[in-house]
Order: structure tokens, then C-alpha cells, then sequence
């Protein structure tokens, strides 16, 4: 009884790491592209698995923490990790981010809604925004559940998709992307890079940091919510090993189809719609509650940080962030945005990886000599 609530638990909470992070970026198919499937199918799975080692590694450390100290204050989180100057300097990094992301987020919701209606982007941020609002009155424990719920959703609709083409396209990875390097050179496609290098290690490495910089603050908000050390562990490799389960689903339909998806700003529903026609509609919502799922948790961590504990104040936050992502996000090109929040974002992810172990470790270190 006792394994099976650890399991539980361990599955909920990894799930809503998923949930939270499973958004335009990766139900478009636009995340998976640029990081792994631009690549080449040679690099791309082999780039995935140093992704999957080095999140675990620090996203463990990080549930730990959340456990162990009990954060209530955002600002706390920081200063424990990175002292208090660089603390604050990476505080105010952190939640740029979260607006830079959902600002991806409300354009790819504005791109899904284009490609497949033909209607203008602002109507698919106005969808999304309202949703937000909605969401913005339920609490952290019951946002985990729904998050998870959806991300759960989302990746067993993807990977009934990937079962089908793989049995009917005749397509191997390898010989679908046979002409990537092509498209990457006529600029239909846009690998994700680090100082403007492009690089398959590079860019897997950039994958880890740009998961842990986004996910970190809901990492440290639900690492509280273990019951002890192992459970904590366990969430920190299992999240890592859902979310890139999940991801290399997506990436191999990206190499498989390479040839009908070359410059879509919606790689994922191109997918769909050139397989599986009859459910480009059900995909284009599942792409929307996806971004859903992204957006809110990034709301609420924005909210909660400047509320003061009060309802009406997060409300108004939410509200006032969700107008301004909205009205920004309908007229900057999706697949534009996405590659450059992933280059900055993923750069900046790998200081905070190694600030993260770092401060870890001389931690754990020090406890061992006192003892």
C-alpha cells in the first residue's frame, strides 16, 4: 500500500511537470524540431538521452530542496541557490522568462488556430486568455491535477498518432529526414542554437537548460509537497524520463515526415493533417489545451509572486498579464519567437544547471563533514 501511494504520487507529480511544460513548444512540434529533429535522425535521439541524464540530474537536487527547506517566498529560492546578488539577478531573470514564454505560447496558440481555420491569430490568444483567467482562480494543488490530467491526455493522443504512422507511412526516421540538412540551409527550418552556434550536443544541452530555467520555480512550489527524500528523487529522474518520453514521440513524427512539414509554423498539426486529416480539428484543440496547460501554471507562478496572498490582487495580475501576452503575441511570427526564446532561455539554463549542482553539492558536502 505504501509502494503503490509513493507510486502515485511520484506519477502525479510528473506528470504535472509534464503538463506545465508540454505547451506550444512542444505540441506544435516546433520544440522537438529545433532542438533534436534539425539535427538529423543520427544526432537527434542521441542528443535527447543527454537531455534526459542532465535534467534528471538537476531537477532531482531541486525537488530536495523544495522539500527540505519549505520555500513560501520565491525570492528565498534564489538567494538559497545563487546568494543573495545573483539571487536577486536571477529572480528577475526567471519570471522574464515565464513572460517570454508565455508570450510563445499565446503566438503559437494564434499560428495553430491560422494554419488550420485560416482566421487571425488574435483569435486563438483571446481563446487561450480566457481560458487562463478562468484557471487563475483555482489553488497550486488543484492546478497540479489538472495540469497532469492534460499533460497525461496529450501525450497519449501523440503517441496513438505515432503508433498509426508508423504502421501505414513506410517512413524510417532516417530516411524521412534524409533531406534536413537542405531545408536547415534554405532556412525552412531553424535549429535551436547557443551564441549562434549550432551544434547537436550544444543543442541538447541547451534542451536541459531551458527545461530546467522554466520549470524550476514549479519545481520548488510542488518539491514541498513531497512526503521525504526518496519520493523526491524519484520525481526529479521521473519527470525528466515523462516529459522526454514523451518529446522523442513528437520528434519521431518530425523525422518520419520531414519531407510534408519542411517550413509549417505548426510542425505537429502539419503531421496530422497530412496522416490523419479527419482529426486535424481534435489535434488543433489538444494543441490549445496544451498551451493551456503551459501558460497557466506560468501564470499563476506570476501572479503568486506579486499578490501578497490576495485573491483579488492575483486575479488582476492574471488578468493584466493575459491582455498584454495576448495583444503582443497575435503579430510576432511563431517559429521566429520559439527560436529565439530557446536560445536565450537555454543559454542562460545552463548557468543556472550548474549554479544549481554546484550549490548542491557544497551542500551535501558540508553536511558530511559536520557529521
Amino acid at each position: 500500500m505504501k509502494t503503490r501511494t509513493l507510486f502515485g504520487a511520484v506519477l502525479l507529480t510528473s506528470a504535472s511537470f509534464a503538463g506545465y511544460n508540454i505547451g506550444s513548444g512542444f505540441a506544435t512540434g516546433i520544440e522537438g524540431q529545433q532542438f533534436f529533429a534539425a539535427y538529423g535522425a543520427k544526432y537527434a535521439y542521441i542528443g535527447m538521452l543527454i537531455s534526459i541524464v542532465l535534467v534528471a540530474l538537476v531537477l532531482a537536487p531541486v525537488y530536495i530542496v523544495g522539500y527540505e527547506q519549505q520555500f513560501q517566498d520565491d525570492k528565498t529560492i534564489y538567494r538559497y541557490f545563487c546568494g543573495r546578488k545573483l539571487g536577486v539577478a536571477f529572480d528577475a531573470y526567471v519570471y522574464f522568462s515565464l513572460g517570454l514564454v508565455v508570450l510563445t505560447m499565446m503566438s503559437g496558440a494564434g499560428a495553430t488556430m491560422k494554419q488550420y481555420l485560416g482566421i487571425p491569430e488574435f483569435a486563438g490568444t483571446v481563446l487561450i486568455g480566457t481560458m487562463c483567467i478562468l484557471a487563475a482562480l483555482l489553488g497550486l494543488e488543484k492546478l497540479i491535477r489538472v495540469l497532469s490530467y492534460i499533460g497525461v491526455f496529450v501525450i497519449i493522443f501523440i503517441f496513438c498518432c505515432a503508433v498509426y504512422v508508423f504502421f501505414t507511412s513506410g517512413e524510417t526516421p532516417a530516411s524521412g529526414a534524409v533531406n534536413v540538412d537542405k531545408y536547415v540551409a534554405d532556412g525552412e527550418l531553424l535549429p535551436a542554437n547557443i551564441f549562434g552556434i549550432c551544434n547537436p550536443v550544444f543543442s541538447a544541452v541547451a534542451c536541459a537548460g531551458l527545461l530546467v530555467g522554466s520549470g524550476f520555480p514549479w519545481v520548488s512550489a510542488t518539491g514541498r509537497l513531497c512526503s521525504g527524500y526518496k519520493e523526491a528523487i524519484l520525481c526529479g529522474v521521473f519527470s525528466s524520463i515523462v516529459y522526454f518520453g514523451a518529446q522523442g514521440i513528437v520528434v519521431y513524427l518530425d523525422l518520419t515526415t520531414m519531407d510534408k512539414i519542411a517550413g509549417a509554423e505548426v510542425p505537429m498539426l502539419a503531421v496530422i493533417q497530412h496522416y490523419l486529416p479527419v482529426l486535424s480539428l481534435i489535434y488543433s484543440c489538444i494543441i490549445v489545451l496544451a498551451i493551456f496547460s503551459t501558460v497557466t501554471g506560468r501564470f499563476f507562478l506570476l501572479a503568486s509572486r506579486f499578490d501578497g496572498g490576495s485573491r483579488k490582487k492575483h486575479l488582476v495580475i492574471t488578468i493584466s498579464a493575459v491582455v498584454i501576452s495576448a495583444a503582443a503575441g497575435s503579430f510576432i511570427p511563431f517559429a521566429r519567437i520559439s527560436n529565439i526564446m530557446f536560445s536565450i532561455s537555454g543559454t542562460v539554463g545552463i548557468l543556472f544547471c550548474v549554479i544549481i549542482l554546484h550549490k548542491f553539492l557544497k551542500t551535501r558536502k558540508g553536511k558530511l563533514v559536520r557529521s
